[in-house]
């Protein structure tokens, strides 16, 4: 609150309540007695456990996952219609379910193709996270990625 120095009127002789400061809970247009105050609600997740969970939602996802050995070549000239065709000959049409690619780095045809495609999320390997993967209902994942991610986090096979 600001304001509120000065007493608004002498403690003694006026037959009224002692008062302090105008600032008061207690007067018109004072403060509020027990006011918000921000929280910050965010969570903090430990390394280990993000890891963990990314690991678990690949290995539960597993049975929805197509290994292709390049995205580049999928979509190499940076149509739409030829990203779509070619996921719906994967049987993972974009148009049917949620689809995640994920890419060992950011191919530019593959992110112009894909980028107007409602149901369809283009991630790098080093950027992919559980809720991406367990928010799809299938997932095309380059060679190249599964094997950076395996080595991400700590497997010996790809």
């Amino acid at each position: 609150m600001r304001g509120g120095g000065k007493k608004p009127y002498k403690q003694k002789g006026t037959g009224g309540a002692r008062r302090g400061s105008s600032t008061s809970p207690l007067f018109p247009g004072g403060g509020v007695t027990f006011g918000p105050k921000p929280k910050d609600w965010s969570i903090k997740m430990n390394k280990k456990e993000r890891r963990l969970a990314l690991a678990t939602a690949l290995a539960s996802a597993a049975g929805d996952m197509t290994v292709v050995d390049s995205l580049a070549e999928v979509a190499a000239d940076g149509k739409t219609k030829a990203l779509v065709a070619a996921l719906a000959a994967m049987g993972a049409s974009p148009m049917d379910k949620k689809v995640l690619l994920i890419a060992a780095e950011a191919h530019e045809h593959v992110m112009r193709a894909g980028g107007n495609v409602e149901r369809l999320a283009i991630n790098t390997a080093d950027a992919v996270q559980a809720f991406d993967v367990l928010n799809s209902e299938a997932i095309v994942i380059e060679k190249a990625a599964l094997a950076k991610i395996a080595a991400m986090l700590g497997g010996d096979d790809a």
